[in-house]
């Protein structure tokens, strides 16, 4: 399972008509907690908190909280650098160890750095105090945003002095409850990056579409999800807001897809952010060539 502009003003306050009234997703939210699918992993006996970054495969600690992985070498590195936000993990486990690996996957097979960095404990919803979340309540916002937001810019700004030059782009991507952080930093206009890709997960709060307009600028924002995944409706949801604001997006739910992240929906997203406009649907295949000799099968009108 994959689980892929300068962050100069990463902590600056959005404008005042886009933040003034902007909800948040409330702490108390059962529904949303109840759909974003937390991800237990593989614990110690003990129990005890596991290294963040898993270790092998190319992937670096840039911090015990921060994993980074290049396709290349520093010299040749990567001009995007994608920013993952993981799923709901709870203390003591590895699950994130599989997703760093994914997004390896996926950095080098589309050509972009990644860092997965750590949420905070208990940083979106009480209910989940025991596991690593991001802070999509308006009292994680208050009260951790800040930090997360400045570790993240500090990872951007050792790599571009490690490469010699700063990234021309940079990209947000969620996961589950990863997703809808993502979804709230696109709609206040939190961070100035370049695009936004969410999977499984997102959403719009209710009179969204009132206050998000005055958010500038307006990212590309990729919408991936699938029709078998108990948090469907969210993502859905999140697409019609969008298109009701006029925001550039793409929005795609899948038959037969869960609460996952794929290697379509990477390409879909990577495609679409690069762009600016949806990946056209591959062609269908062609008919087999006829062997030399073998005769002509006409066909019948009528």
């Amino acid at each position: 399972m994959l689980v892929t502009l300068s962050l100069a003003a990463l902590c600056a306050t959005s404008p005042a008509r886009a933040q003034a009234a902007a909800p948040r997703f409330a702490e108390a939210d059962s529904e949303v907690d109840d759909l974003i699918a937390p991800e237990e992993g593989v614990s110690d006996e003990g129990g005890a908190d596991q290294p963040w970054c898993v270790q092998g495969d190319g992937i670096e600690a840039l911090t015990p909280t921060v994993c980074h992985y290049s396709p290349t070498p520093a010299e040749r590195a990567p001009d995007t650098l994608v920013i993952f936000l993981h799923g709901l993990t709870k203390l003591g486990t590895t699950w994130q160890w599989n997703g760093q690996r994914g997004l390896a996957r996926a950095a080098k097979a589309h050509g972009f750095e990644v860092i997965t960095p750590r949420g905070r404990l208990g940083a979106g919803s009480s209910k989940y105090a025991d596991h690593w979340n991001w802070p999509s309540s308006a009292e994680g916002q208050n009260s951790v945003e800040p930090e997360v937001l400045a570790e993240w810019k500090a990872a951007q700004e050792l790599l571009e002095k490690r490469n010699g030059r700063p990234f021309a782009r940079v990209w947000v991507w969620g996961f589950s409850a990863g997703a809808y952080y993502a979804t709230s930093l696109a709609l206040r206009g939190r961070v100035p990056v370049a695009g936004y890709a969410v999977f499984a997960g997102g959403g719009a709060p209710k009179g969204v579409e009132r206050w998000a307009k005055g958010t500038r600028p307006k990212p590309p924002v990729y919408v991936g999800y699938g029709h078998k995944d108990r948090a469907r409706k969210d993502p859905a949801r999140l697409g019609r807001a969008l298109r009701a604001m006029g925001w550039k997006s793409m929005v795609v739910g899948r038959p037969g897809v869960g609460h996952s992240m794929t290697d379509a929906q990477v390409r879909e997203a990577v495609a679409f952010l690069q762009s600016g406009k949806a990946p056209r649907t591959a062609p269908p295949p062609k008919a087999p060539a006829r062997p030399a000799g073998a005769p002509k099968i006409k066909k019948r009108r009528g």
